[in-house]
């Protein structure tokens, strides 16, 4: 190995060490956004096994129909993180990103070279493409796009994308068969904006083409249009398998497509000028002609054109106007598709490699006029390089810092506008959510300021004042959260459980009720109508006992009676019902023949081993007459309870026995219930 090739490998390994460095407090940095629902929440990740069916079934990528798209590539890689975490442990799943970013700082440095050197033979070109691979690295404009787990898609398909070029000057012999494009093909299945391969592709052997393999009209022709097929055959093969409840999300495409030049000028911006970065810019796409941001746009646009054109013309600067070029075409799949959001950071993730391009092509022509430039000039360009490098490093690693948790994330959008108000919502429901009510209530209250009256919002108000004990006016939110979406289930399951922590138990029923009924699946209405049922039933058979101890034996059993519509598995309810029916002094109230039920079904709930219910079930035989059942039940439920150690329910019910011995029922004995 020459000294040379060795300092290039150095500077490698070099550039590797702090990117990890830079990177270093990433690994442990949690879920967010669409994190939830394409992982947390997608169980069909949670087995290895389903990997084939990734490549078939496109709804096993979300647990949300309106996001479930074809990413097969995707879908495998968490299913494989899953497994190694053995859960849902971060770690495994920031290690796979970063492992994916590493491969493409590798790849971008070997293609940068080699781009160089498809222009002209600079002595420079290893180092150069080094420093391009490092500024790409470092850059803190592309660590959302790390730190956040599900654009992994993004990094695939970039690396896809780069792959397929190092492919191509990697291997000049299978050109021919177009091998090349197989890398950007299969990333499509990760994100279909790999699909610009093709197009940059073009663009390289037009602007760049290699003086010994010069060719034109129908074979430069020929040479292009395999490219176009291939990546193109793979991408209608995923729109095709992509299902039809997947909706891209924007609300109106004309205003979404004039706002995408003013976003693109604030792409190029964050580059140079990473101030501001946040996960949610909440940029409202642009209503009328009359704001300037949206010839502000429109101008830059020309402008990058214009330069990328004029860089084009000249053979010196064309590796600039490829690298223009390339910026343009990166952000036109985003551009052009309207989605929800206007604009997000990671969006620009394969456009950056672009201006890293350009960057590249002007630093090559300025070490060529520099010829052999003196020492004091090597020097102070390596001292700023590496300044620049440091900077950036510790830029990224304090926006690492950001995406930790929830928290940080959303209080980072809320600092950097104070008026986003999904940020502020989003902001003041993670403090909900982590029991921070008085933090959260003003941000909360902020946003319903800014935004649209919108359920979730209000419903979390509510939250936040029924647990700042300002229980009036959370009442009057929640009513106000069903009229705002009276088809959410969600808006009557918060009100139910509101009201069932003031005792409202009845009002909670009819709530949780209608919640299954708009959603029969909800797991939190059902587990709720469950604990609500078990609540009102034991609040009805508490009144009810009293009531007998109260010797109200009629309103008793209608308490008893109610508590069981509501829970009829409720073996305490069954139990003290049965007895009231059997020993009641007073014979109009009892019934035998019921009580007899009534006790079989709660002996058989409870799985025979209640020595509370078993005397119950004593009592209700000798009600019928049944004294022999009387006087084998009653043994056994002394012995059941002296097992349990209560002494006090055996002698009861060893008393009990005697009247049984004897042939009596229990009611001339007195009224007392069932309980030990």
């Amino acid at each position: 190995m020459s000294v040379e090739k060795a300092k290039v490998a150095l500077g490698i390994a070099l550039l590797l060490a702090v990117t990890v460095a830079a990177y270093s407090n990433h690994f442990q940095n949690g879920f967010h956004m669409d994190d939830g629902h394409a992982i947390v929440d997608n169980v069909a990740l949670r087995d290895l096994r389903n990997v084939p069916r990734f490549f078939r079934d496109a709804t096993t990528f979300s647990a949300l129909p309106n996001n479930q798209s074809y990413r097969p590539l995707v879908s495998a890689l968490l299913a494989l993180d899953y497994r190694l975490a053995h859960g849902l442990q971060p770690f495994w799943f920031q290690l796979s990103n970063f492992a994916l970013f590493s491969a493409l700082i590798l790849l971008l440095a070997f293609v940068l070279r080699r781009l160089l050197l498809e222009t002209e033979r600079s002595p420079s070109a290893g180092w150069l493409a080094l420093a391009g691979a490092g500024c790409y690295a470092l850059h803190p404009v592309n660590a959302d796009a790390v730190n956040y787990i599900i654009v992994s898609s993004e990094i695939m398909a970039t690396l896809g994308v780069v792959a397929s070029f190092a492919l191509y000057f990697a291997a000049p012999g299978l050109r021919r068969y177009f091998v090349y494009c197989l890398p950007a093909a299969l990333a499509i299945m990760a994100k279909p904006t790999a699909a610009i391969f093709p197009v940059l592709f073009a663009l390289f052997r037009i602007l760049l083409p290699n003086e010994k393999q010069k060719s034109a009209g129908p074979a430069r022709f020929l040479e292009l249009l395999p490219p176009f097929l291939i990546c193109g055959a793979v991408l209608f093969f995923v729109q095709q398998m992509t299902p039809p409840t997947w909706v891209a999300g924007a609300a109106n495409a004309h205003d979404y497509l004039v706002t995408q030049p003013y976003v693109a000028l604030l792409y190029f911006k964050n580059f140079f000028w990473p101030l501001g970065l946040s996960a949610d810019y909440d940029l409202k796409p642009f209503v009328t002609a009359h704001d300037s941001r949206l010839w502000a746009g429109f101008a830059f646009v020309l402008v990058l054109g214009a330069a990328a054109a004029c860089a084009a013309l000249f053979k010196r600067t064309r590796l600039i106007g490829f690298g223009l070029l390339w910026f343009v075409v990166a952000l036109l799949p985003t551009s052009l598709f309207p989605l929800a959001e206007a604009m997000n950071d990671y969006r620009a993730f394969p456009a950056y490699i672009g201006i890293v391009i350009a960057l590249v092509g002007a630093a090559n022509l300025l070490a060529a006029r520099l010829q052999e430039p003196a020492r004091a000039v090597k020097i102070a360009c390596a001292s700023a390089v590496t300044l620049l490098f440091c900077a950036s490093a510790y830029a990224t690693f304090q926006r690492n810092k950001v995406w930790k948790t929830e928290e940080s994330l959303w209080h980072d959008v809320v600092l950097k506008d104070p008026r986003n108000a999904r940020g502020l919502m989003t902001y003041g429901i993670t403090l909900v959510n982590e029991g921070e009510f008085a933090r959260a209530l003003p941000s909360l209250r902020r946003a319903q300021e800014l935004a649209p009256p919108y359920s979730v919002l209000v419903t979390n108000i509510a939250i936040a004042e029924d647990a700042t004990s300002q229980s009036a006016a959370a009442e009057q939110h929640f009513q106000e959260a069903l009229r705002l979406a009276p088809l959410a289930p969600d808006s009557y399951v918060y009100y139910a459980r509101y009201l069932l922590a003031h005792a409202r138990f009845d009002e909670a029923l009819g709530l949780l009720h209608r919640a299954l009924e708009l959603s029969p699946t909800d797991p939190s209405a059902g587990a709720l109508l469950q604990e609500a049922e078990t609540r009102a039933s034991a609040a009805q058979t508490a009144e009810g006992d009293q009531l007998q101890r109260s010797r109200r034996f009629g309103e008793a059993i209608a308490h008893y009676e109610t508590a069981l519509r509501i829970a009829p598995r409720s073996t305490s309810t069954l139990n003290n019902l049965a007895w009231t029916l059997s020993t009641c002094p007073d014979p109009a109230f009892r019934d035998g023949a019921k009580a007899l039920q009534l006790a079989q079904n709660a002996d058989q709930i409870a799985g025979g081993g209640s020595p509370v219910i078993v005397r119950t079930l004593a009592a209700a035989y000798a009600e019928n007459g049944h004294f022999d059942d009387a006087v084998r039940t009653a043994q056994r439920g002394s012995e059941l309870a002296r097992v349990e150690g209560n002494f006090v329910l055996a002698r009861n019910v060893e008393k009990d026995l005697g009247f049984y011995q004897r042939n009596l029922p229990l009611h001339p004995v007195g009224t007392s219930p069932a309980h030990p």
